[in-house]
């Protein structure tokens, strides 16, 4: 019998991918040493895991080293804006003036720039709001749709209980209309798919006479359940389940009913026979005649816009859109004053216009018809037939700029005049001048008047501005905008490079790259950008945007169309090769971290470019794609039966064997957008073939890791892994060739 060994408190779980105790005792035999001796080796390796944060330890935020500039700096430039902006705007027209409050002062200015007065009082003029936007009620929580819906006369309530749909009429008893719904059939409410990809938070809607109600009836009985268990801290635990279809696999059937409310008659909408396409965007028309819906094929490379009868249920189709790749399913729509003629927001020419069109003709205007994307409606001016709209026209393609075009298709022009970020806009009533914030990543704001002269924008004068150089002013390292080439050597990309504030060229710093990079959101808003504390570990912090990401015309975001990991995973090598061309940069220490698309990117750089990225942090990986929902990885993958080669190229499960770095693995316990079988796949994957890596799993976090630990455990391993603490190991890799 062996002797008895104490083995010191917390050695029990060293890294993933190393020797546990446990196998310290199995090995015993083969390594040939008595019981005594192993316990020597077993205490020695506690006692080098509890010196080094290399084994299965982390240091507290608080305590790294620099912690305190760090903070400090993270609290500076808090007012980096301060004096740059105008609190109120009010036009004279009669008196051609703009009355505008900054700070507590009130001044009148002159739209021709001739004369400026201090005001003794506020102006009795009414504040015009350029803003204006419709009143909605708090959002449900992620992926659910609001389950109550009151009529706009006040007089009904719409409510969703245990899959039926219920209604109170003129405040009486509550009374059921639907009575067969259940967990899978369910009438007033969606799937989770839906609310997460379609952002459809509602799934009952009145007319707005109040006199009729659509809703949704969904069936998922044909959808796999996705089992979750929540209450890990406590004493039981209990099941989350949720149905969730996964690419390739049946899909919830969504249907659109409507409710006669003095009747009690229900219509089924004719919404089509194909029982894979999604129903999402539903409102009623102003006159109450009607309701539109947005349906797309399962592919989502055709939309299309259809009028449903508010009395048959019988439909039509008003409008059809088609990409060869993926067609944006939520183009902007307004209507116009009539409740008949409408804008649309379409990307048949590669990049976001607008047309106008009628429910009641097949007639289409082109109102803009622009070779850069447009953002944003601002003001329909129907009495002098403009519109007033936010595009990227600026030779730096990321950058806001005002336009106006007329509703009739001629004279579209752009206002402002700078390559600038321009945001805050505050137009004249009558068009004849506007006011706008202009900005950039190093410059910092100030907010112009305007004067309209024809088809040309004449500044009248600077009403307000921040300090010039406010990070001089504090010490701190002004942020770098970012121009580079894509993988591709062509495409401009867009970025910021944040550097320490003691900065000195002439030493070697450390390259964290921060990304998200995947379709649907982009990081870099060119707007002024205060300091990054983290920087002051001593580290520079990059951060762009790569070819995959919206806002830039169909052409850069549908780059990765089919292949999501590699245009974008390119592009992030691209950036890190050009900046490791500048004496600063040590190329032997280059990280890489993100959550969610930002962690699949991770997770990806490390396995593609081995000999660029070193170090990884990857907080909630999608780490295969056949793990993630319909929705949205059939819009960008289609299914893995049409597309098995991007499955498989792109899956860091399959492509696992090749970590040669250090990789840390953040997930929630109770994820239920990004499961946690998706890193517990990739972990497997890497335990079978003996890859050392570190995984901290959060036992009551969701998608969003709400801990203190997050960020120390993200800091500790990178900072451990450049050297940058006691006893840590640096990383090196000479080459910085490609895959």
């Amino acid at each position: 019998m062996s002797e008895a060994i104490r083995i010191p408190t917390g050695c029990l779980s060293v890294r993933c991918g190393h020797m546990t105790t446990a196998r310290f005792y199995a090995a015993r035999s083969f390594f040939g040493c008595p019981t005594r001796t192993l316990a020597a080796m077993v205490v020695a390796a506690c006692a080098a895991n509890v010196a080094s944060p290399a084994h299965a330890q982390w240091t507290p935020y608080h305590s790294l080293p620099n912690a305190e500039r760090v903070r400090a700096a993270s609290t500076k430039l808090r007012d980096l804006e301060r004096g740059s902006r105008v609190r109120d705007v009010r036009w004279d027209l009669e008196g051609k003036r703009v009355l505008v409050r900054i700070g507590e002062e009130w001044k009148a200015i002159a739209l021709d720039g001739s004369a400026e007065e201090k005001l003794d009082a506020e102006p009795s003029i009414p504040p015009t709001n350029e803003a204006r936007r419709e009143r909605r009620p708090p959002a449900p929580s992620r992926g659910r749709q609001q389950p109550v819906a009151s009529s706009p006369d006040g007089a009904h309530e719409a409510r969703y209980r245990d899959g039926n749909l219920f209604l109170k009429i003129n405040g009486a008893d509550e009374k059921a209309i639907t009575t067969d719904g259940d967990g899978k059939l369910k009438y007033g409410s969606a799937s989770w798919v839906y609310g997460e990809e379609l952002d459809q938070t509602t799934a009952m809607w009145w007319s707005p006479d109040s006199k009729k109600l659509a809703f949704y009836k969904f069936d998922d009985r044909q959808v796999k359940d996705f089992v979750l268990l929540k209450g890990w801290t406590k004493l039981h635990n209990a099941v989350m389940t949720e149905a969730y279809p996964k690419p390739g696999q049946a899909n919830p059937i969504a249907g659109l009913m409507l409710l006669d409310v003095a009747s009690g008659a229900m219509t089924t909408i004719d919404v089509g026979p194909d029982t894979n396409q999604y129903i999402y965007e539903i409102e009623w028309v102003p006159d109450s005649s009607g309701i539109l819906f947005r349906r797309t094929n399962r592919r989502q490379d055709t939309l299309e816009l259809v009028f449903a009868d508010g009395s048959t249920g019988a439909t039509r189709v008003l409008l059809t859109e088609k990409q060869a790749s993926w067609q944006e399913n939520s183009p902007d729509f307004r209507f116009l004053k009539d409740g008949r003629r409408y804008l649309w927001e379409t990307e048949a020419n590669g990049f976001s216009n607008y047309q106008l069109r009628s429910l009641d003709t097949d007639a289409v205007i082109d109102v803009t018809k622009d070779a850069f994307a447009a953002m944003s409606i601002l003001r329909v001016d129907e009495e002098r037939g403009t519109l007033w709209y936010v595009a990227r026209s600026s030779a730096i393609a990321i950058n806001p700029q005002l336009h106006r075009a007329k509703l009739d298709g001629s004279g579209a022009v752009r206002l402002t005049p700078d390559d600038m970020h321009w945001s805050g806009f505050r137009i004249a009533p009558d068009g004849s001048g506007f006011i706008a914030t202009k900005e950039f990543i190093d410059v910092p704001p100030s907010t112009e008047l305007f004067r309209v002269e024809g088809d040309r924008a004449v500044k009248v004068a600077t009403l307000a501005a921040a300090d010039s150089d406010p990070w001089a002013k504090a010490s701190m390292a002004k942020p770098e905008f970012l121009k580079i080439k894509a993988a591709d050597g062509t495409t401009d990309l867009y970025g910021v490079l944040w550097k320490p504030s003691d900065f000195d060229s002439t030493k070697k710093y450390p390259l964290v790259v921060s990304t998200y990079g995947g379709p649907f959101f982009a990081m870099i808003n060119s707007t002024v950008q205060g300091p990054r504390g983290e920087c002051e570990f001593g580290v520079l912090l990059a951060t762009i945007d790569n070819r995959g990401t919206p806002g830039r015309g169909k052409a850069f975001e549908a780059a990765n169309y089919l292949s999501l990991g590699e245009e974008d995973c390119d592009d992030q090598a691209a950036l890190v090769r050009q900046l490791c061309e500048r004496p600063y940069v040590d190329a032997s220490r280059v990280a890489i971290t993100g959550h969610s698309y930002g962690g699949f990117m991770t997770v990806n750089a490390l396995l593609r470019y081995p000999n660029l990225f070193q170090v990884g942090v990857a907080g909630a990986p999608p780490t295969d794609w056949r793990n993630y929902d319909t929705i949205y990885t059939e819009r960008y993958m289609r299914t893995p039966e049409e597309n098995p080669e991007g499955y498989d190229n792109y899956s860091c499960v399959k492509q696992a064997t090749k970590l040669k770095g250090k990789l840390l693995l953040l997930h929630g316990l109770v994820d239920d957008n990004v499961h946690p079988n998706n890193t517990f796949q990739l972990a497997q994957e890497l335990q079978s073939n003996d890859i050392p890596f570190q995984m901290m799993i959060f036992p009551t976090s969701g998608h969003g890791i709400a801990s203190p630990a997050e960020e120390s455990l993200k800091w500790s391993f990178i900072l451990e892994a450049f050297g940058m603490l006691p006893g840590g190991e640096k990383a090196v890799n000479g080459s910085h060739d490609g895959p």
